[in-house]
């Protein structure tokens, strides 16, 4: 089974809200590192964490999700490696994953930018801003600026790359659009409950 949906947009941006609102209209989904389905169990991903084994997948030249089929949907695929200066990001990969799912569809989760950076800059009480200076060796103001342009960069790949097949992919920008719509791009194949909509681990009132 390939999965039906995969985001692939950045983290702060709804990824945890999305997962959910799919968990709780009964349908499998897994979230960066997996740790619901690592808790349960899961044969794979209670051994190894499953961005490092899309990584390598892509990297062997694999279907990306290979070991994760029963997986219907992907969310939040990113992963600092600790102690090491790699940072995993197999959401940018996404036209491996739309060659090896033809039938998947994408969501590109969008947020006003300025947002976005906020809620990227106090994440984990600044944790997670402080992990990527330490990184790359950059001021705080680099890394915000590093993070605005490829904010812009990432997105216009995105939509150039499905500008011919418009109907596998939606973008979703959070401020302006209603989940109903999502809702309906999502369909027929994930049938969704838009009453399982709603804020998931804000950051805070202003992010």
């Amino acid at each position: 089974m390939g999965p039906k949906l995969v985001q692939i947009g950045f983290n702060k941006s709804a990824t945890t809200a999305l997962f959910w609102l799919l968990i709780n209209s009964g349908h499998s989904a897994l979230h960066s590192s997996g740790r619901r389905s690592r808790r349960a169990g899961h044969p794979v991903v209670s051994k190894i964490h499953p961005q490092i084994l899309i990584h390598h997948n892509i990297a062997a030249g694999l279907p990306p999700l290979a070991g994760l089929e029963d997986f219907e949907s992907h969310f939040d695929m990113e992963h600092d490696v600790p102690g090491s200066a790699i940072k995993i990001e197999n959401f940018k990969f996404f036209d491996r994953f739309a060659a090896a799912y033809p039938d998947c569809k994408f969501v590109l989760n969008t947020r006003d930018c300025d947002a976005w950076l906020r809620s990227r800059a106090r994440h984990g009480g600044g944790n997670y801003i402080r992990r990527t200076m330490a990184r790359l060796g950059l001021s705080e103001q680099s890394v915000l600026d590093r993070w605005r342009a490829e904010h812009q960069r990432h997105n216009d790949a995105v939509r150039e790359f499905f500008l011919h097949e418009a109907d596998r992919l939606f973008e979703f920008e959070l401020e302006k659009q209603p989940i109903h719509e999502f809702v309906r791009f999502s369909g027929p194949s994930l049938q969704l409950d838009p009453v399982h909509w709603g804020p998931s681990r804000v950051t805070d009132s202003s992010a």
